[in-house]
Parts: structure tokens; C-alpha cells; sequence
């Protein structure tokens, strides 16, 4: 009996398992600055999507579907958005310019969105400078216009279950959850905010409903993950990404921090008569500034409990502070140690309430492997399987080319030397009694010896202190050089290929089966398994 073929992601000895199908590429093109692929397949209906009835009742409905938009590409560029069908027709989305708030505003963000009511006509999600727009990719026709965002939108991360919510982030430090089934709210409805008396006008960033109409057309912000206040975060928020089966979501910001939200509790019913106020939260269950020294420019979850980060490149001090170095950004894989206490299992209902020792600087995290990415490293892509039935894979534009990573193939971190592992002789007038432990000893020994470097009493007070030196950290195992890496490479003519801009941004799509990679003058590649070309 044959054993049976390894998939490619575990086959490291087949360097190159995919082959380019589909390149396109125009010098009078804008450039593409984001894309995403149709996300849904044929069996999504009754497996990942939780939309009730409808399963049975839109089953046909839902086959037809997917053979006409899968396998199709939403990319973002300046002032418009396309549409790319599998066949390599091109469909035009133009942004309205009120929705520019500067005159270099680019889409940054795309997203699929389905309407509970109409889960056969696929929506486009588009974030231009500050504003959301809603398209019917049936009829390209604008049918939403969202605002209340403070500045530009860098991100949409819509509900892997629920895919009429999705959330963004932006640069005036919030995130905003949003959902398609209400129509935008016309007029505020705040809280009192003692001592006033009549209800308050702080404003969005407050996590407070606007002063002004918040749109037309469809979708509503039902919640706010506020910053800049107990626990929020107090820059730009870069990425955002949902926990695959909890009502919890990760966000990572310009403020080197990464923080696990829980899902702001929307009041449905009030939502309904049209009474709620702004759902908001601003104490994460989690957030720390230790995992990583610069900020943090994308997260993902690979399973309940652990997820994967980068970090871009930073400007570090060296010994003394006129000497200054170049850090590498870095990719760590690591554990949320508290899942277990507000997540436990069989819980119905968990209760989750974030403490002060964990929305600011907690320690509750493992981190299970770090690794050095090149300065030039460009946006990193993060694919996880929603069913668990691929590995996850990382994506490193490298110039002309794609390096694929498997993530199952990081090596865990070196544990550091402890100092009680080597011998040690005491020199304390103590250290031979019995009653003396080795590490008591050892603490006594270091305490000696500063206190001979200082000259004195450690009691006394000499002043002002030198400043602080410290060495620079030993460096981190480069990502390229010690985990195997699949490359995916345009395969064109030499001089076609010489000209051709750099790959910004990709993606893995369809169950792993296929690479979608887009950049300048219009650029865009498609690769597939050489197995499964279509």
C-alpha cells in the first residue's frame, strides 16, 4: 500500500510548488496598495457561517454563488476599487471624493460582507482616508456610506461567523465595530456624564455617538474599543484580527503594544427601537509592550490560545547614547496564559473582566519563538485555516519574489543559562553553614561585589549616578536562514522581469490553494498549486 503524498506545506523538499497563472500589469495603472480574496466556499453555509434558517432555505442559491464570485480579488488603489472575476475581467468601484479627507487618500482596506437578508449578493467593504463605503458587487452600486472614524482607517477585519460585522482600525487610536443589518444612526443618543446634565457631546473618540448623522444607506457602529484611556492604545492601531471560535478579538498598534479585547456587549434589543448607546471598551483583558521593541504592524491567532506577531525595524542606543543601531523587526509566536481563566471550557456565558494587571503591561504570555526579519520587510501575510485542516503559513514579500514560511516549523526559543547551573564558590563568612541555601549565598556574593565597585556603603547616598549602560542584546536568528522556505517567483522572461516593480502586498487564498500578489502600475500575480491549475 502507497503511503500517501504530503501536502506541499510540509514538503520542504519542493522548493517551488507553485506556478504563476494570471499576471497583469499597465504603466499607466494606479497602483494596488491592498487586496483580499472571496473568503467563502460551497460548504460555508452549514459550516462557518452562523446565519440560522437560511442554511436550508438558500442552499441553491448559495452554490450559484460561489461558482460566479469564487475565486475573485478585491483590490484596493487610489481613489477607486476593482474587482478582478476569475475569468480576468476587471470590475470599477470609484470612491465619491467627500469621502477624502486628503488629497493623497488611498483605500487601504477591503473586506467581503454578506447581509443576513441576502447572504447570495456579496458586498465589498471599502476604508478610504476616514470613511467606510458599502458596495453591491452585484450592481457595483454604493449602498452604504459610513463615517466616524477621527482619521485615516488602516485596516477591516469582518467576523470569520459573522460576516455582516466587521471591525476597523485607525489612526485616532480606536477600533470600531460595525454592523450591517441597521441602518446608520441619524440622531445621537449619549449617556450623562456627571455632573452635566444633559447628555454628553465628547464625541466618537470618547466612544460617544457623533453630533452629526453617521451615514446612509446600511451598517452602524454598534461598539467602540476606545484609546487612549485605562488600557486603550495610545497610537495608531495597525491590525486587528478575530479569535477563530471566542467572542474576543487582538489588536496591535504604533504603541508597541498588543491587546486582547473582548467583544463590546451591544444592547440588541435598545438596538432594534433605536435607543442604545455606543457600546464601548477601553480595559482589554490583555495588553503588554513586552513582546516586541518597535510597533507592531500585524497579529493572527493559530488557535485558541496562541497567536503570531510582527514588529517592524527600530532605531535602538548602543552602549552610550550617542551610538545608535539598527534593530531588525521580528516575528514572535507566543501564548496567551489567561485564556483559560476568562474562556473555561463549558462555560455558557464566561464572564470576562479585565484587571488592572492585565490591561496594562501584563506578563500573562509565553513566548514560544522569535525571529529577525529583513529591514527591508515589507506588509507580512498570516494565513490560518478556519477549519485547522492546513498548518498555518507566513508570506514575506521579498522583492520580486514571495517567501512562504510554515509556521509549525519555528523552533522553539533557547532557554537562557542559569546562573545557579554553573558552580559557584561564596565568599560570605556564612556560606558554610548548613542553615545558608547556595542561592542566599550567591545574592550575598553579588551584593558584596557591588558594593565594592561602588567604594561605600550601598546605604549612602553618592549623588548623582553615572548613566545606565547597557550592552547590546545578542542578536536574534534570522527567519530567512534558519526556517525552510518555499519560494514563489514570477517565472517571466529576464528582461520582462528586470522591469517589474516590487510585490508590496499577498495573500494566500482558497484553502492554501493559490497566491495573489499585487503592487505598482497596476501589478498583479496569481499563482496556483502546479496540481491544481486551472
Amino acid at each position: 500500500m502507497d503511503m500517501q503524498a504530503s501536502p506541499w506545506y510540509r514538503d520542504t523538499a519542493n522548493t517551488t510548488p507553485f506556478v504563476l497563472s494570471k499576471f497583469a500589469c499597465s504603466k499607466d495603472a494606479p497602483s494596488f496598495s491592498v487586496c483580499a480574496t472571496f473568503p467563502w466556499h460551497t460548504r460555508s453555509l452549514d459550516s462557518d457561517l452562523s446565519l440560522g434558517r437560511l442554511r436550508e432555505e438558500k442552499q441553491d442559491e448559495w452554490q450559484e454563488m460561489v461558482r460566479t464570485w469564487g475565486g475573485s480579488i478585491l483590490i484596493g488603489s487610489h481613489g477607486c476599487a476593482y474587482i478582478m472575476h476569475k475569468q480576468g475581467t476587471l470590475g470599477y468601484v470609484k470612491v465619491p471624493r467627500p469621502g477624502f479627507k486628503e488629497p493623497d487618500s488611498t483605500v487601504r482596506a477591503v473586506g467581503w460582507a454578506l447581509l443576513p437578508t441576502a447572504v447570495v449578493e456579496p458586498l465589498a467593504v471599502i476604508a478610504a482616508s476616514r470613511s467606510i463605503f458599502i458596495v453591491s458587487l452585484k450592481s457595483l452600486a454604493i449602498v452604504g456610506k459610513l463615517k466616524g472614524h477621527g482619521d485615516e482607517i488602516l485596516s477591516i477585519a469582518v467576523h470569520p461567523r459573522r460576516p455582516y460585522m466587521f471591525l476597523t482600525t485607525s489612526r485616532d487610536q480606536t477600533s470600531r465595530l460595525y454592523d450591517l443589518s441597521y441602518k446608520p444612526r441619524q440622531i445621537p443618543n449619549n449617556p450623562h456624564w456627571l455632573p452635566a446634565k444633559r447628555p454628553s457631546f465628547a464625541g466618537t473618540a470618547f466612544g460617544m455617538h457623533s453630533s452629526e448623522p453617521e451615514g446612509e444607506g446600511i451598517g452602524r457602529c454598534v461598539g467602540v474599543l476606545v484609546g487612549g484611556r485605562a488600557g486603550g492604545h495610545d497610537g495608531a492601531v495597525f491590525h486587528a484580527a478575530w479569535h477563530p471560535c471566542a467572542d474576543v478579538i487582538a489588536t496591535c498598534s504604533m504603541d508597541r503594544t498588543v491587546k486582547i479585547w473582548r467583544i463590546p456587549q451591544v444592547d440588541y434589543v435598545k438596538v432594534k427601537e433605536d435607543e442604545e448607546f455606543l457600546a464601548r471598551e477601553d480595559k482589554p483583558l490583555f495588553s503588554t509592550n513586552l513582546l516586541h521593541k518597535s510597533r507592531v504592524l500585524g497579529i493572527a491567532w493559530i488557535n485558541s490560545d496562541t497567536l503570531i506577531s510582527y514588529a517592524a525595524p527600530s532605531l535602538m542606543r548602543g552602549e552610550r547614547a550617542s551610538e545608535m543601531y539598527e534593530a531588525p523587526g521580528e516575528v514572535a509566536v507566543w501564548q496567551w496564559l489567561g485564556y483559560s481563566r476568562f474562556l473555561k471550557k463549558g462555560q455558557v456565558r464566561p464572564i470576562m473582566r479585565g484587571s488592572v494587571m492585565d490591561y496594562q503591561n501584563s506578563e500573562s504570555f509565553r513566548v514560544h519563538a522569535v525571529y529577525a526579519l529583513p529591514v527591508h520587510c515589507p506588509k507580512v501575510h498570516f494565513y490560518v485555516s478556519p477549519h485547522l485542516n492546513h498548518d498555518p503559513m507566513m508570506l514575506v514579500p521579498d522583492g520580486k519574489i514571495i517567501r512562504v514560511f510554515n509556521i509549525s516549523h519555528f523552533k522553539p526559543k533557547t532557554p537562557p543559562n542559569f546562573p545557579l547551573a554553573r558552580p559557584m564558590k561564596a565568599t560570605h563568612p556564612n556560606a558554610g553553614d548548613s542553615n545558608t541555601s547556595q542561592l542566599a549565598a550567591t545574592m550575598l556574593q553579588v551584593l558584596n561585589v557591588e558594593d565594592q565597585a561602588d567604594g561605600g556603603d550601598p546605604d549612602e547616598d553618592d549623588g548623582d549616578d553615572p548613566p545606565a549602560v547597557y550592552p547590546i542584546p545578542k542578536p536574534v536568528k534570522k527567519l530567512f536562514n534558519e526556517v525552510p522556505t518555499w519560494i514563489v517567483n514570477g517565472e517571466l522572461a529576464s528582461e520582462v522581469h528586470s522591469a517589474l516593480p516590487v510585490i508590496e502586498v499577498c495573500e494566500l487564498a482558497w484553502g492554501g490553494q493559490a497566491i495573489v500578489g499585487v503592487g505598482k502600475n497596476g501589478t498583479v500575480w496569481l499563482w496556483y498549486l502546479r496540481d491544481r491549475r486551472p
